[in-house]
């Protein structure tokens, strides 16, 4: 019996077969493309589009897993030079958020709370301060009011707009847009 060191590797494939060599793997490799470095792109909003696993991901208003809250979802085609990607924007938010008592009470909430590093106190006011900020950034980037219909909002009205959005790089290494601003205004 032979004995092999830790870093020897034996070919013995049986009595009387022969490796042969695999060509051209080296061109089915993919490439991973990796995020972009932080900062501001130009975007536009698009129906959806397909992953390279094949998945079709939509623009599209639906419930939160929990049943809770809904999120929207923006599909958005991002350019970097000549370079283009499909990426998501998400915003969650309750209904409710959008009542006029509801903005007056976040309001209210975010005077008390000026100066606040992390959470609030009262953590659904933060909830919804930051849900309403988010789509209200979006919509001031947008220059025009979201519409909501029983109790989402309306994705549809999205499709085919553009702006630039601030691409950060999440806890995986994958770009997330986080803010968004009028075309132009942060992009040359």
């Amino acid at each position: 019996m032979t004995v092999l060191a830790p870093n020897d590797v034996t070919l013995d494939l049986g009595e009387g077969l022969e490796a042969e060599e695999i060509l051209g793997l080296e061109e089915m490799a993919e490439e991973h493309q990796g995020a972009w470095p932080k900062g501001w792109y130009k975007f536009d909003v698009i129906e959806g589009f397909q992953t390279r696993k094949g998945k079709t991901v939509q623009t599209g208003d639906s419930v939160s897993k929990d049943g809770a809250s809904r999120n929207l979802k923006l599909c958005l085609k991002v350019y970097n030079g000549v370079e283009e990607r499909n990426m998501i924007a998400s915003f969650n938010y309750r209904a409710s958020d959008f009542s006029p008592e509801r903005i007056a009470f976040v309001k209210e909430k975010r005077e008390e709370n000026k100066g606040v590093k992390g959470r609030w106190a009262d953590t659904d006011s933060q909830r919804s301060s930051l849900a309403l900020a988010a789509i209200g950034g979006l919509t001031k980037a947008l220059g025009f009011a979201p519409k909501i219909a029983n109790g989402s909002l309306v994705a549809g009205i999205y499709v085919g707009q553009s702006g630039d959005v601030y691409l950060g790089v999440d806890e995986k290494g994958f770009n997330e847009p986080r803010n968004f601003a009028p075309l132009g205004t942060k992009t040359a």
